[in-house]
C-alpha cells in the first residue's frame, strides 16, 4: 500500500479509563483517591500538549467518566461517551469510527497516561504520518504502544494491552510502518517502577500537573541517571 499523500485531517483520539478504576497497579503506593487524582492530572498534561500542537483537526476524549469529559472540554476537545467502558481497544475503536464518519484522513491514538509527551514529539509523529500509513511509538519498558498513528483511520485494528507493540507492528508489516522511539511519549505511568524518570524527561517542560500531583502525595518521581533508562528499539 502506498503511503498517503499529506493527511489533511488528522484527529487525536484519547482513550481514558474511568478515574475510579484507573492505575490499579499503583495500589501498593497510592490510595484510590490519589490514583484518581493522578489519572486526572496526567490527562490534563496530555491534552495540554495536544492543544499546543499545530496540525490536528480536533481531539476526541473517549471515556465513560464525566470528569474526563469535563477536562477534555476545557482543552477544546470533543467528549465521546464510552458508557460500556469495555477497555482501551473498544474505546479506541469507538473514537476511530467517530473520526472516520467525519471524513478524517487519519488519527493519532494518544493514551491519557503519557504525561511527558511533548508538542515536539507529537509534531514528529504527524510528520511521519505523511510518509507512512502507520506510525508506532513504543513504550519505554513493557512492550506496549504509547502512540499509534493511522492514515486512513482503519488501516489496522487497535491491539493495545501487554505486548501491543509487537502486535501492531505485525499487523502493519505490509505497510512499512515508521517506528519512532520517543523519550517523553515512551514514558507512561502504570506501575511503581514507572515512577523512575530520566532527568531529560523530567526537565522537558511537560508533565507539570503529574509532577505536582505526585509531590503533593509525597511520592515524587525518582530522577535516575539517563543511562539507567536507556532502551533499544523493540525488535
Amino acid at each position: 500500500m502506498a503511503a498517503p499523500a499529506l493527511p489533511q485531517s488528522v484527529w487525536a483520539v484519547v482513550p481514558v479509563k474511568r478515574f475510579d478504576r484507573a492505575k490499579q497497579r499503583l495500589a501498593r503506593v497510592l490510595g484510590g483517591a490519589e490514583r484518581a487524582a493522578l489519572a486526572a492530572a496526567m490527562l490534563g498534561d496530555v491534552l495540554e500538549q495536544i492543544a499546543a500542537t499545530s496540525g490536528f483537526a480536533g481531539t476526541l476524549v473517549v471515556s465513560g467518566d464525566p470528569e474526563a469529559a469535563t477536562i477534555g472540554q476545557a482543552f477544546g476537545a470533543t467528549a465521546v461517551a464510552d458508557p460500556l467502558d469495555a477497555g482501551t481497544n473498544a474505546a479506541v475503536g469507538h473514537g476511530i469510527r467517530a473520526c472516520a464518519a467525519s471524513d478524517a484522513s487519519g488519527v493519532m491514538v494518544i493514551p491519557g497516561d503519557i504525561p511527558f509527551v511533548t508538542r515536539a514529539e507529537l509534531t514528529r509523529v504527524l510528520a511521519a504520518l505523511r510518509q507512512a500509513p502507520v506510525v508506532l511509538v513504543p513504550a519505554l519498558r513493557d512492550g506496549g504502544t504509547n502512540l499509534l498513528g493511522l492514515s486512513p483511520p482503519g488501516v489496522i485494528a487497535p491491539a493495545f494491552g501487554a505486548g501491543s507493540f509487537a502486535r501492531h507492528r505485525t499487523a502493519a508489516r505490509d505497510f512499512q510502518p515508521i517506528v519512532l522511539p520517543l523519550d517523553g511519549a515512551g514514558h507512561d505511568i502504570d506501575t511503581p517502577d514507572d515512577l523512575a524518570i530520566a532527568p531529560n524527561v523530567a526537565q522537558s517542560g511537560s508533565g507539570r500537573r503529574t509532577l505536582a500531583c505526585l509531590e503533593r502525595f509525597g511520592r515524587p518521581l525518582l530522577r535516575l541517571p539517563t543511562q539507567r533508562l536507556e532502551r533499544a528499539t523493540p525488535p
